[in-house]
């Protein structure tokens, strides 16, 4: 054996590949695509129809407040506040972005039902009797 000679071998590639740049970002678009049209998409579309709906509130719309409250559009102020009547003759400004339902005509959501027209009449008559009992006194 000479020493001069020095066996120098270069490995062989022949099976293995360098994977592409677009399999390797391919899960990650994927990803991101997926979270666009899972995600922000439908939230693009609930904000457009809920901006179309507040533009076009007028006097006499049955709305609900992000705080639950249920009344009637008394009077669009500008373009940010509304007046608002929650029970007859008690108004209050909000701000139009605190709407986040219109109701419809037919819903009963609101409006006062058989039992909260009899509480209605008896407090009305206990009222009645106080103010007849106030007038006996004089």
């Amino acid at each position: 054996m000479n020493n001069t000679q020095v066996a120098t071998s270069v490995p062989s590639q022949q099976g293995t590949q360098t994977p592409s740049l677009i399999g390797s970002f391919a899960p990650i678009l994927i990803m991101i695509l997926a979270f666009y049209f899972l995600m922000i998409r439908p939230q693009q579309k609930r904000e457009a129809k809920k901006k179309d709906m507040l533009s076009k509130l007028k006097k006499g719309d049955r709305v609900v407040t992000a705080s639950g409250i249920i009344g009637t559009v008394h009077k669009v102020i500008n373009q940010d506040e509304v007046s608002f009547e929650i029970a007859e003759g008690v108004r209050m400004r909000i701000l139009k972005s605190a709407i986040v339902n219109l109701l419809d005509k037919n819903s009963l959501l609101g409006k006062n039902s058989t039992e909260d027209e009899e509480l209605d009449k008896k407090s009305k008559e206990k009222s009645e009797k106080k103010v007849t009992k106030s007038k006996e006194k004089k």
